[in-house]
């Protein structure tokens, strides 16, 4: 007399699941190492600014953000070389299909063209 009851549940999808933030992270990297590398300068320089001259405070916080970006930006550079990585390997594989269509399509009015000239 039972019956066998259905699973309210859908299956879990495979990985975890992802955030809003992870996904915009994810798809952003160009603007998320920006951000950081922004930051990293901003920082110092509000923080000298009051302490020293504006072109101290503006060179002092330069060589901040960039030697301490080459130790506290590695994650964010790494995925930014993926993504530029993909794009070119996108882009790269959309010229090679463009020029395949092209080839067929220049084989084929080539094709044509001599067909009508062999009377």
């Amino acid at each position: 007399m039972s019956e066998p009851s259905a699973d309210p549940q859908p299956p879990a999808p495979d990985g975890p699941p992802s955030t809003v933030a992870d996904s915009w992270m994810s798809r952003h990297p160009a603007a998320i190492y920006s951000l950081a590398r922004v930051v990293l300068f901003v920082v110092p320089f509000a923080g000298l600014y009051f302490v020293a001259d504006f072109f101290t405070a503006l060179l002092i916080a330069f060589l901040f953000s960039a030697i301490a970006s080459i130790f506290l930006l590695r994650r964010q550079r790494e995925a930014l070389s993926v993504s530029i990585a993909t794009r070119a390997e996108r882009a790269t594989q959309k010229m090679a299909d463009r020029a395949a269509v092209e080839d067929e399509w220049d084989d084929a009015q080539r094709g044509e063209g001599s067909g009508k000239h062999a009377d």
